[in-house]
């Protein structure tokens, strides 16, 4: 007598793309797809509305394949759906997770799936880069104007914020914000975005990356996110002049000493000759 049996499967899908909008991906969660074997590999495709969007993997593929070769027939659906970053947080492919079902006779062996169910996400890049949202808003060009390249920022969630569950500020180590995570970024309903993430408790440090505009241009801020305790990358040069008045005072003191010194060894250099 036959037993149905589940395993659950991730694969990553080239023929899919735009699943960072919510309202794509759940157009495709609980959609159905087929297993299609090739006619002369073990390699396994997955469509979904007879387009190819994907392939099993070498360690599940091929078990399936041998099972199609047998008589088996699967039913397989989308269970969650979301999209691939690369280190800049741009994306790439895209990744489904397939819930399959299907009848096990007796004496045949069953699929074996190495990953346990449920761990689909990406672990986040070391350091990645992005600007910073909502600069223009509440008076924040003020608080941009006081920055410096390299100043070392927070990251505070926001949860109760009515227009994104997700949101995420920018701040200032004095308590000024600077704005928000752009939204493709935090991703609040993902489980890949950095706001579970944060949700979670990983921790990430910030810093300023470089400053934009001015000249009559709104100014911008892109800043560098790092998990962990170190950055892993070097700062560019800035776009724009950093204003004297927003470089750290050990800078400014730098200067200073330096000044004297030029302006000590002028007064020794007249003094001499008056005498």
């Amino acid at each position: 007598m036959a037993r149905r049996r589940v395993f659950q499967t991730e694969i990553e899908c080239p023929g899919l793309s735009d699943l960072g909008l919510t309202s794509n991906r759940n157009a495709v969660i609980g959609r159905t797809v087929t297993l299609e074997k090739s006619a002369s590999t073990s390699e396994v495709a997955v469509r979904l509305d007879s387009a190819v969007v994907g392939h099993l993997d070498n360690v599940v593929g091929p078990q399936v394949a041998s099972a199609i070769d047998r008589g088996v027939s699967f039913r397989v659906v989308i269970k969650k759906a979301y999209q691939n970053y690369d280190h800049k947080f741009k994306p790439t492919t895209a990744s489904i997770h397939l819930k399959v079902e299907y009848l096990l006779e007796k004496d045949q062996p069953a699929i074996k799936v190495p990953k346990a169910p449920g761990q689909i996400c990406e672990a986040a890049p070391a350091s990645f880069f992005t600007t910073v949202a909502g600069v223009t808003f509440e008076g924040r060009q003020r608080v941009v104007a006081r920055c410096s390249v390299g100043e070392s920022l927070r990251l505070v969630r926001d949860p109760t914020n009515r227009y994104d569950k997700g949101a995420i500020k920018v701040m200032r180590l004095n308590g000024e914000q600077l704005g928000f995570i752009p939204a493709h970024v935090s991703r609040g309903d993902d489980p890949s975005g950095l706001a579970l993430r944060m949700d979670r408790g990983d921790e990430y440090k910030c810093r300023i990356k470089d400053l934009t505009g001015g000249d009559g241009q709104n100014l911008g801020v892109n800043i560098e996110v790092a998990e962990g305790e170190e950055f892993d990358s070097v700062l560019s040069i800035a776009k724009r002049p950093t204003p004297l008045s927003a470089v750290p005072l050990h800078n400014n003191l730098g200067w200073l000493v330096a000044a004297a010194a030029v302006l000590l060894l002028i007064l020794a250099l007249i003094a001499h000759n008056w005498s």
